[in-house]
């Protein structure tokens, strides 16, 4: 990817919050998100451990 300045990468960030926010409003996502979440910290927990 090209490098981009500091206020790209802003609007970029932005965009992408504003687009996952407006994802996880549907009922199916919302739970896939969690289930992706859960399996994420337990994985972090378990690499913690070792």
């Amino acid at each position: 990817m090209a490098k981009l300045s500091s206020e790209a990468l802003e609007a970029r960030r932005q965009y992408d919050k504003e687009y996952m926010r407006k994802w996880r409003q549907k009922p199916e996502n919302k739970q896939k998100e969690k289930e992706y979440s859960r399996k994420y910290w337990e994985r972090k927990a378990k690499e913690a451990m070792h």
